[in-house]
């Protein structure tokens, strides 16, 4: 539900930042090294206990693979690569998806205040536009710090274990996030916000009249082919199909792992809640770039990557990354996702060509892996699938 992207290789020049897809966007499309791509995919399982699922596109090739079982109890079945994950916010991608044709519809304005649709929901008087919240660039705060406070802060499970399990209404997240002050003037910041994302996911069903799930499925999913993805019922919890088990690390030697299955899905909803694989998430982003699902209008304003401040850029529900470490500074968009147990990252070159996702089944946040040695291995799996 966080941005989790690794830092080390993610440097960008936004200036040179394409915005749609054209001949001139084309990759190297040669044969993918899967060689280099098994080797990566060992050497990142090698240090933890994480099973792992990934697919890799180049062209007409795919080389899709599943490292360890879907569950850390003794005979649990081995994992395979079709097997589904919470994707986390991964999730924005698909929900600005959805604002944006509405916008195209001309049902919202991109640049209204959201109060114009919703003017009882935020309480400042500075008025984020949909744009702004979008972008991560409205100063709203984190809900999540509420939620989850002693896990984000010191790493203990003592809030995880007294929340997971507990209904939130869309509205009630808002509100625990909205209590804090404003981080900062609209449009002059930038900071990652859930709380952001569910209230769009509000402004979704106001102006439809329909559930979010619905939309999704409708303007998302069936268009792109998605049969192995759904937007979870908010009012229940668990996965449906064959997955893999959700862990997160507890700091306890006496029970290191603690299994996130049945965190409520309301907690994720418009910022996290979806669930899928990583063919279904290829197929997504694929369907985003080629015209399926947003114009060519459409899709040059997604990916008006703005600064952040940080080492990568931020258009409409899409991360801006240069992973490659050739020092092209050749720009690709995804996005990433932790959903407390599952972690994902999927990115994807503009034109399609060059296309990973991949995910694991444990969060780690008491040193059972180095993190800095993980973020290097999941780097090298990156580079290796986008960058030829």
């Amino acid at each position: 539900m966080t941005p989790v992207l690794t830092a080390a290789a993610l440097a960008i020049c936004l200036a040179a930042v394409p915005t749609a897809r054209t001949d001139s966007d084309d990759l190297d499309t040669d044969d993918l090294d899967t060689d280099r791509l098994q080797t990566a995919l060992d050497d990142l399982a090698a240090l933890g206990d994480q099973s792992i699922v990934v697919e890799v596109r180049g062209g007409d090739e795919t080389w899709a693979e599943a490292v360890g079982p879907r569950s850390l109890e003794a005979g649990a079945a081995d994992a395979e690569a079709d097997d589904r994950i919470r994707i986390g916010s991964v999730t924005k991608s698909m929900t600005a998806a959805v604002l944006v044709q509405l916008d195209g519809e001309g049902v919202i304005d991109l640049d209204d205040p959201l109060s114009a649709y919703l003017p009882d929901l935020l309480p400042y008087a500075e008025e984020p536009t949909i744009r702004e919240i979008m972008q991560h660039k409205a100063g709203l705060p984190e809900f999540l710090f509420h939620l989850y406070g002693s896990l984000v802060t010191e790493g203990d499970m003592t809030d995880v274990y007294a929340n997971y399990r507990t209904y939130f209404s869309p509205e009630e997240l808002v509100a625990l996030g909205v209590q804090d002050p404003i981080l900062f003037e609209p449009g002059e910041g930038w900071s990652y916000s859930n709380t952001g994302y569910t209230a769009l996911g509000i402004l979704i069903e106001e102006v439809t009249g329909n559930r979010l799930g619905t939309e999704l499925r409708e303007r998302v999913f069936e268009p792109a082919g998605l049969g192995d993805t759904y937007l979870a019922n908010p009012g229940g919890s668990g996965i449906r199909g064959p997955h893999l088990t959700p862990y997160l690390t507890t700091g306890d030697p006496g029970r290191p792992f603690f299994d996130t299955t049945r965190l409520s899905n309301s907690q994720l909803w418009a910022g996290g809640g979806v669930v899928s694989t990583m063919g279904d998430l290829n197929d997504f982003y694929d369907a985003l770039l080629d015209g399926t699902i947003l114009t060519a209008d459409q899709l040059a304003e997604a990916t008006a990557f703005q600064e952040t401040g940080r080492s990568f850029g931020y258009g409409l529900g899409l991360f801006a990354v240069a992973p490659c470490p050739d020092g092209s500074g050749q720009v690709y968009t995804g996005h990433d996702g932790d959903s407390l147990g599952h972690e994902t990252q999927s990115f994807h070159s503009l034109d399609g060509e060059r296309q990973v996702s991949v995910a694991w089944n444990v969060v780690d946040r008491h040193g059972y892996t180095d993190p800095d040695e993980w973020d290097a291995a999941v780097d090298a799996l990156i580079a290796a699938a986008l960058c030829g």
